[in-house]
């Protein structure tokens, strides 16, 4: 799959995003968990392991059970009860190894693989905590449209380092424009959201610049909705800066 498709497939990720959590939080873990199940179904192709619905299964379960438990927590801060999750699933990856071995001379990395998707799937639920969080007004949105931006420029030229920067001049001047749009940010805490915005596309991107193109449309579409997942912890955390 193409760089410039790539990105496409994350700028149409984080539009969606940012639709969903415009229409309320509920269906904004719905979206999550819908891409978290688009990325469970090529993970295992792109990180050319087998086992490809055993891998989907953790993945999948692993992230609807930190949804259900960041959107049903009680108390802040909302993502505290994600780890539930987590180490849901890294047992669950060492005890599928055992009843699902994979191939001799793979099972450490068929393990790290698991844990690693379950992981990224984990972490996702930080735009639904981020979206509890009081205070933290259209933090989800700007943060959606931000990455949403800047990955658009993330593969505008053939040079990497030019897509780097231009990365993150957008995402930075979305956020800062943004931030004029809805006051409830202000321009330095779309500026910040810009910036964690656009450090998770171009960080995701330069590692799958290092990789082979995925050949299967499902690996490429799951390497196109990763930045999107992980960038929800990087825009809870700017807003845990802004809000307090």
């Amino acid at each position: 799959m193409a760089p410039s498709t790539r990105a496409s497939i994350t700028a149409a990720a984080a539009t969606f995003v940012a639709g969903a959590a415009f229409l309320g939080t509920r269906y904004l873990a719905l979206a999550v968990f819908v891409l978290t199940v688009a990325l469970a179904l090529g993970w295992s192709r792109l990180t050319h392991m087998g086992r490809p619905f055993v891998t989907a299964g953790v993945i999948v379960s692993g992230s609807a059970l930190a949804l259900v438990a960041v959107l049903l927590g009680g108390q802040e801060p909302y993502l505290r009860y994600m780890t539930i999750a987590l180490g849901a699933v890294v047992v669950a990856s060492l005890v599928v190894e055992v009843f699902v071995p994979a191939q001799p001379g793979h099972v450490v990395n068929a393990v790290a693989s698991t844990s690693a998707g379950g992981a990224i799937a984990v972490a996702a639920s930080a735009w639904v905590a981020a979206d509890r969080t009081p205070g933290s007004a259209y933090l989800v949105v700007v943060g959606a449209i931000t990455l949403a931006i800047a990955a658009v420029f993330s593969a505008l030229t053939s040079r990497a380092g030019v897509n780097s920067f231009l990365t993150f001049l957008f995402g930075i001047g979305a956020g800062a424009g943004l931030g004029f749009v809805f006051p409830q940010m202000g321009w330095y805490g779309g500026m910040l959201v810009g910036a964690m915005a656009a450090a998770s596309v171009v960080l995701i991107h330069e590692l799958y610049r290092r990789e082979p193109r995925p050949r299967s449309a499902w690996a490429g579409i799951a390497s196109g909705i990763v930045p999107v997942l992980f960038a929800g912890v990087l825009v809870y955390l700017a807003g845990r800066l802004l809000v307090g």
